[in-house]
């Protein structure tokens, strides 16, 4: 049942529509709770907004690990493939990807780029701006503020202001 019950809660999750055509609560601790019930880790006083996208779930939601007191934002989409851990007070803000996997698919591109994965963290006290994309592999370091729009492609060290595309450090945080 569980098995068939995922891809209806992940299509849910994902449309502001369905909740109004079926009047579903978009709660907080509504949307928290399925996300635990499916195998989510998640935090006290965390916040989870939908839409919501999330793929390559495989058969739960284990890969994905939110601290206490996170904000995941309106649109946010993210990639199951590889684990996802988001540790204590952090904002990511709407529109956010965190992709933890890379494929070209079955095309001649393939030899040259081939498939890699990752898991991503993001320690504490982090705050990413909208639409920012975080790729497989990535670590951001505590304390560091993302711009909105940066596309984060290697580490990042705590206590960093970054933006850009790709994102690279513009100043430290004293």
């Amino acid at each position: 049942m569980r098995k068939l019950l995922l891809p209806l809660f992940s299509w849910a999750l994902s449309t502001r529509m369905l909740h109004r055509i079926l009047a579903l609560p978009e709660s907080v601790g509504y949307v928290t709770g399925l996300l635990r019930r499916f195998g989510a880790t998640i935090g006290e006083n965390t916040r989870v907004y939908t839409p919501l996208t999330l793929v390559n779930a495989g058969r739960d939601f284990t890969n994905l690990i939110l601290g206490n007191n996170v904000y995941l934002g309106h649109g946010a989409v993210l990639d199951l493939k590889e684990r996802i851990v988001v540790e204590d007070n952090v904002t990511i803000s709407m529109g956010a990807t965190m992709a933890t996997h890379f494929h070209m698919g079955e095309i001649p591109l393939k030899a040259r780029f081939p498939s890699k994965s990752g898991p991503i963290r993001i320690r504490g006290n982090v705050y990413l701006g909208s639409n920012v994309v975080v790729l497989s592999g990535v670590e951001i370091g505590g304390g560091s503020v993302i711009g909105a729009g940066a596309v984060v492609i290697a580490d990042l060290p705590s206590g960093v202001v970054a933006g850009g595309v790709p994102a690279r450090i513009l100043k430290k945080i004293e």
